[in-house]
């Protein structure tokens, strides 16, 4: 178990009060009685000690712990708070046997708390007593449901028992309450698909295309555009900034769908080299990508401009902001696409240039293609067998085929979508008028100085 141990304590002046077994009771009496020491005396000398041991704990000094909390019981052998707090000490010096022991008087003592649970399942997955590690784990969230690190380490059992499934549950308890968490526990979970050699697999071939009227190009106005001498040099020449969602061909092929095969469990590994986000000149080469829950991505800006990249993750109506950070000219910085379980779509976006973007397609095995300029795709190496295939694109609902793929085989499949599907929210197509910022035209910097450009312009133009 990875997290962190803490003593089980309670406000010295609230300590609970347990009877002690009668024949203990009657020897402590009689102590106080031949000593000459009153049992309220005894009594506070016991709570000294557990006082002393808990600072020792604090300091991270459990074997003197160990000693206060062991003088305190001598004293007081029905002092639970004690006892279970030398549990934690034994625990944390990886004595963790005689940590059940005292744990498990605590709990004949009478005291019960989320807290002792959870260091008695500590204790039981250290000894790989997973079976026990997981029923203390879900006894302590049973009293409470907001220990995100009994979460996380009954995910950790769950894996060691091949309760894979239960573990993913576990992330996702965690998902919003502990992200950085959630993924760490993502990460330990053995995956659904392995990797195995594919020696008589097929390949599946085929092609994408869109009926009816293209829709039309999206227009970002750049008289909005905060970087002029730079982003205003990739335009139609009149201030508007192009982005096609649609790329069709004269021949009505789709260009960037997603094809992607689900179901399949095992087969060619995934492709050990890291996609990259590459920014130039405020640009994406790549609108669409598929990309697996928790991958790392590269993104590199070769701009000398700074962009603010934002992540987003989408499920149906359901939109959330994953990160936001600079990345600075000519740079580059590594960032995760850790989704929530449901989550089929991850947006990548500089919101100081919006134009500037991708859109990532979520797949669980490798088996996926992105069409090309004719709307063509292939996919090799599948395993024999019969999965249901996925189109995707970003602005139309998606489609569904099945397909059977024959041991050295070849099987096609073909997808039309209308554009009348098209689900886009209303933006700007305004491509008429004069939509630079008024700086566009002057030759002095914004912030004084003359004005350097960028010596690369890149004229746009709008496609029917």
């Amino acid at each position: 178990m990875t997290r962190t141990i803490m003593p089980i304590q309670r406000p010295c002046n609230s300590r609970t009060s347990f009877r002690a077994p009668a024949l203990a009771a009657a020897l402590f009496l009689m102590m106080a009685s031949i000593t000459g020491v009153s049992t309220s005396l005894a009594a506070e000398t016991a709570e000294n000690y557990y006082r002393a041991g808990v600072e020792e704990s604090r300091q991270g000094r459990w074997e003197a712990a160990l000693t206060q909390f062991g003088k305190a019981l001598e004293l007081d052998p029905s002092f639970a708070l004690a006892q279970a707090n030398q549990g934690v000490a034994y625990s944390q010096t990886g004595k963790h046997k005689a940590a059940l022991v005292a744990f498990e008087e605590a709990l004949h003592l009478g005291y019960d708390h989320p807290e002792l649970r959870y260091n008695r399942g500590i204790s039981f997955a250290r000894l790989g007593l997973y079976e026990e590690a997981a029923t203390e784990f879900e006894t302590a969230l049973k009293k409470d449901s907001r220990m995100v690190k009994a979460i996380f380490d009954l995910g950790l059992v769950y894996t060691k028992l091949d309760r894979n499934g239960d573990a993913r549950e576990m992330v996702n308890r965690l998902y919003r309450r502990n992200n950085k968490l959630a993924k760490q526990l993502y990460d330990q979970i053995p995956p659904d698909y392995h990797v195995v050699s594919v020696d008589n697999g097929g390949t599946l071939e085929g092609r994408v295309t869109l009926a009816g009227p293209v829709p039309r190009v999206r227009s970002f106005h750049l008289i909005h555009a905060p970087n002029i001498q730079f982003c205003s040099r990739m335009s139609d020449g009149n201030g508007h900034r192009l982005l096609y969602d649609f790329t069709v061909s004269g021949k009505g092929g789709l260009k960037d769908t997603i094809i992607a095969i689900q179901g399949v469990k095992k087969g060619r590994p995934f492709s050990r080299q890291m996609q990259k986000f590459n920014i130039a000149r405020c640009h994406s080469d790549k609108y669409v990508i598929a990309m697996r829950n928790s991958e790392d991505i590269v993104l590199e800006n070769t701009d000398p401009i700074r962009h603010e990249i934002a992540t987003y993750e989408f499920a149906g109506s359901y939109v959330k902001q994953r990160s936001n950070r600079a990345v600075l000219p000519e740079s580059s910085q590594v960032r995760s696409a850790f989704v929530r379980h449901d989550v089929d779509e991850f947006l990548i976006k500089c919101n100081l240039h919006p134009f500037l973007q991708t859109r990532a397609f979520m797949v669980d095995n490798p088996y996926y293609a992105v069409t090309d300029e004719e709307g063509r795709f292939s996919i090799g190496q599948i395993p024999p067998g019969t999965y249901e295939v996925t189109a995707w694109h970003p602005f139309i609902p998606t489609q569904k085929g099945k397909i059977v793929i024959e041991p050295d085989g070849k099987s096609e499949i073909s997808f039309e979508f209308n554009s009348e599907d098209v689900r886009r929210k209303l933006y700007h197509d305004d491509l008429e008028g004069y939509r630079f910022q008024p700086w566009y035209d002057s030759f002095e910097n914004f912030y004084g100085g003359e004005r350097v450009d960028d010596p690369v312009e890149v004229l746009q133009t709008f496609r029917e």
